[in-house]
C-alpha cells in the first residue's frame, strides 16, 4: 500500500516528467499537470489545467487573481486537441484567448475560417474582426 507521503513524492515525480511532454502529448495527460493556483510563480512553458482545459504560460509572472488562463491573453493560451484544426470538420474551438496558426481551421458562433497567417502571440479578437488580416471565413 503507497503512504500520503510516497504519494506525494510520486505526484512531484510525475509532475517533473510531465514537463518534458509535447503539447501533444501533455493535452492526452491534462489531468498530470497541476490546477492553476493564484500567488503562484510560473515560468514560461509551464502547462497548467483550468476550468477542464489545458493552458501553457507564455511569459514567466506571478499569478494574481484577475490573470487567470481564460483572461489573460498575453500569459497563457490553451492547448489544442491534437489534430483538431487539421480539416474544415474539425476546427478549434476559438475561444478569443489564442495563438493562430497558419493552415489550421478554427470556429467561433457557427462559422468556420481558415487561418492563412500565423499570429505568433494569442489574440484577443473575435475571429469575425481579424477577416483579411489573418482568417478568412471558410466556404
Amino acid at each position: 500500500m503507497i503512504t500520503k507521503a510516497h504519494a506525494r513524492r510520486l505526484r512531484k515525480a510525475i509532475e517533473k516528467t510531465a514537463i518534458t511532454l509535447t503539447d501533444s502529448e501533455a493535452y492526452d495527460v491534462a489531468e498530470l499537470f497541476p490546477m492553476w493556483k493564484v500567488d503562484t510563480a510560473y515560468q514560461t512553458g509551464d502547462r497548467v489545467q483550468y476550468e477542464g482545459k489545458l493552458y501553457k504560460c507564455l511569459q514567466g509572472h506571478t499569478s494574481q487573481a484577475n490573470w487567470i488562463p481564460t483572461e489573460a491573453a498575453s500569459l497563457w493560451t490553451e492547448v489544442a486537441e491534437p489534430g483538431q484544426g487539421d480539416t474544415p470538420d474539425n476546427p478549434i474551438p476559438y475561444n478569443n484567448n489564442m495563438e493562430l496558426v497558419e493552415g489550421k481551421y478554427y470556429s467561433q458562433d457557427d462559422v468556420v475560417y481558415i487561418c492563412f497567417r500565423s499570429t505568433d502571440i494569442p489574440v484577443y479578437n473575435n475571429l469575425a474582426d481579424l477577416v483579411g488580416l489573418y482568417v478568412n471565413v471558410y466556404e
